[in-house]
């Protein structure tokens, strides 16, 4: 009886002791080391769109580059290191591991201005991020050649040259004009047949403008409004897509299972609103 007291009483105090230490690495926000291996790991994904210096020009999804410059030297401060498409599909289908605090960095609808700003400033802190372009805009200026920071796209030339910050994912050829149809979603009374052909048609086109110039075919679709539905997502994994990233904000956790790739939340990065409120807000603390 004694011995199995004694027994017992081991057993207790190694549990509290097991759970103290848990208790200490959440207090230090230490939440994959705790949950990881069980549960997955934590993503935040912060999404961003034109970069200007302009003041007049910031607004919803414009913010300036001494934002952005701000907010990455936050994320650094607090120990996070920026993490790719490529690194997630590493992690879910091959069993690699992800950084202890991993964040991700988005830019939607491929502005020059990303190159301009973005660009050098992530560069310079060794950080990576994705960029998911409109198809039809990069090709438009990839054939004119025009380069303004205010409202053109990113170019072929530019795209290969910032393959060493940037990865290259597809957000849509042509489908961010409103009408009838939002984003990539299906329009009243529209056949599923001729839907689905569109979509595969729109989104194989940039696809195919990626490959043909000889970069990486991505493997994430970023939908146009973050409009998307059970049919869209169903073509687009069809198509072969791994990932797929949407517009609502909310936290992600990264698992072992490949369905934890599809819609992704983001939290959108306005101008007027402090890098320490939306980092709080973005990283869950």
């Amino acid at each position: 009886m004694k011995l199995g007291f004694r027994h017992t009483a081991f057993q207790a105090v190694c549990t509290v002791i097991v759970l103290c230490f848990a208790l200490v690495l959440l207090q230090r926000g230490d939440t994959n080391a705790v949950f990881g291996e069980q549960n997955g790991v934590r993503l935040p994904i912060l999404m961003y769109h034109s970069i200007l210096k302009d003041s007049a020009r910031q607004g919803k999804y414009v913010v300036s580059p001494s934002v952005l410059a701000e907010d990455l030297d936050a994320l650094q401060k607090r120990g996070y290191e920026t993490v790719t498409v490529s690194d997630l599909l590493a992690y879910v289908h091959k069993g690699e591991p992800l950084p202890e605090k991993p964040v991700m960095i988005t830019f939607d609808d491929g502005y020059y201005n990303n190159y301009v700003y973005a660009y050098p400033l992530l560069q310079q802190r060794n950080m990576r991020a994705v960029v998911s372009i409109i198809g039809c805009q990069t090709d438009q200026y990839t054939e004119s050649g025009v380069e303004n920071a205010y409202w053109s796209h990113l170019t072929i030339d530019r795209l290969r040259e910032m393959q060493d910050v940037f990865e290259v994912q597809n957000h849509s050829w042509n489908l961010h004009e409103y009408g009838e149809r939002r984003g990539c979603l299906r329009r009243r009374g529209e056949d599923q047949t001729t839907y689905e052909s569109l979509l595969r048609e729109d989104t194989g086109q940039t696809q195919e403008l990626l490959s043909e110039n000889g970069l990486p075919e991505p493997q994430c679709y970023t939908y146009p409004f973050g409009a998307c539905s059970d049919e869209s997502e169903q073509v687009l994994r069809e198509m072969g897509f791994l990932c797929t990233l949407g517009c609502e904000e909310r936290m992600n956790l990264v698992t072992g299972d490949p369905s934890c790739l599809y819609e992704m939340g983001r939290y959108n990065r306005a101008s007027g609103e402090s890098t320490e409120s939306y980092l709080k807000r973005a990283l869950g603390e």
